[in-house]
C-alpha cells in the first residue's frame, strides 16, 4: 500500500443508496488500515485557512507571550479533567508516553488546544488579550464547530454498516469532551537532535480528523511499512480511527500507529480528537460479537480515558 483509501462524501446524501456505499467504504477503510482520506465534506476552505493563518501569527509571537496563554489557575478543571486548553511549547510533550513507553525522546512540536469550552464566548481561555488573540479565538471556534458537524455525519455513517441505530453514536457522544489541537512542526535543521514531530503512538479517540499544510504524518500499515500520505488539497482531511473504536469493534477495526517526521519546510496541521461521554457504556458492538467472543470486558469511557491519559502525564 502506498496510499490511503480515498472517500468523498458529496453523493452521501442521507438515505440514498450513495450513502450506504460510502459507509461501508467507510468500513472496508476501518478494517483495512485504520486512516482515509476524505473530500466532498462541506466545510470551506477559508475555514482552514483562517485556522491556519491565525494560528500561524499566534506562534510567532515571542515565546514570552506564548508562555502566558496556558492553562493556568484562572482557568483549573477537575484534577482528573485532561481536555487541553492553550499553548505547551517544544518538547514539552512526548506522543510515546500515550502507548505506555517511556525514556524515549520528546516531541518537536508547539501546540494551541481547545475543547467544547471555545464554544461559550463568555468562557475564560487562555488567549492572548490582543488582537491575536481574538482573531485565533474565533477562527479556532469555527473550526471546531465544523468539526463536530462532521464528525457527527461520519459518525452516523459508521452506524449504517455496524448494522447500529442511526443515532447511536449522537446518543453516546452528546457531551464528549472533544478537543481541536492547532500545531507548528519546525523545519529540520542541525540543531535538532532528530526528525521527530512525534513519535509514534496510535490515538485513544473515537476517530481523529487531521488537516495538514504538507506531508508529514507517517502511518505504518501491516506489513510494517510506513507510507507518507498526500492530500490532493489542503481542506481535505486525513480520518483515522482510534483505540476507542477498536475496541467497541471487538478489533475488528484496526487502532493504526503513526508518527509524524519533519522535513526542510515547516509544516503546520490541525487535528480534531472525537471521543465519547463520560459515562458512555463501550462493550462490544453486537454485530462482531455473534460468532467471537469479545476481547475486552465493558468499561466506562470515563475509566477508560483515564488510564490512557495518566500514562501520558505520568499519573501512578
Amino acid at each position: 500500500m502506498t496510499e490511503l483509501p480515498r472517500i468523498d462524501l458529496t453523493s452521501a446524501t442521507p438515505g440514498s443508496e450513495a450513502e450506504r456505499r460510502v459507509a461501508f467504504e467507510i468500513d472496508r477503510a476501518c478494517k483495512e488500515v485504520g486512516f482515509f482520506t476524505l473530500s466532498g465534506h462541506g466545510i470551506a476552505p477559508s475555514t482552514f485557512e483562517d485556522a491556519y493563518a491565525t494560528s500561524r501569527a499566534f506562534f510567532g509571537l515571542p515565546f514570552e507571550v506564548k508562555d502566558r496563554c496556558r492553562l493556568q489557575s484562572g482557568f483549573t478543571m477537575a484534577a482528573d479533567d485532561y481536555t487541553p486548553y492553550g499553548y505547551s511549547g517544544m518538547l514539552e510533550e512526548n506522543a510515546f508516553a500515550y502507548t505506555g513507553k517511556k525514556g524515549l525522546p520528546s516531541d518537536y512540536v508547539e501546540k494551541f488546544s481547545v475543547g467544547r469550552r471555545i464554544d461559550d464566548d463568555g468562557a475564560p481561555l487562555p488567549f492572548s488579550p490582543d488582537v491575536t488573540g481574538r482573531q485565533l479565538r474565533a477562527a479556532l471556534k469555527a473550526y471546531f464547530r465544523e468539526c463536530e458537524a462532521l464528525t457527527a455525519r461520519l459518525t452516523e455513517l459508521f452506524s449504517i454498516a455496524l448494522d447500529l441505530p442511526r443515532d447511536f453514536f449522537a446518543k453516546k457522544t452528546s457531551a464528549s469532551n472533544d478537543s481541536l489541537r492547532s500545531l507548528l512542526y519546525p523545519q529540520l535543521s542541525s540543531e535538532l537532535v532528530n526528525d521527530q514531530g512525534m513519535g509514534e503512538h496510535t490515538d485513544g479517540t473515537l476517530l481523529t480528523m487531521l488537516a495538514q499544510t504538507g506531508p508529514g504524518i507517517q502511518v505504518r500499515d501491516r506489513s510494517g511499512t510506513w507510507i507518507t500520505p498526500r492530500l490532493a488539497a489542503r481542506d481535505h482531511l486525513i480520518v483515522n480511527i482510534g483505540d476507542l473504536m477498536a475496541r467497541w469493534s471487538n478489533d475488528e477495526y484496526v487502532s493504526t500507529p503513526h508518527r509524524v517526521v519533519l522535513s526542510g519546510d515547516e509544516r503546520q496541521s490541525i487535528a480534531f480528537f472525537k471521543l465519547a461521554n463520560d459515562d458512555a457504556l463501550i462493550e462490544c458492538f453486537p454485530k462482531f460479537c455473534k460468532e467471537t467472543p469479545a476481547k475486552y470486558e465493558p468499561v466506562v469511557y470515563k475509566a477508560f480515558s483515564l488510564q490512557k491519559m495518566n500514562a501520558l502525564f505520568g499519573v501512578a
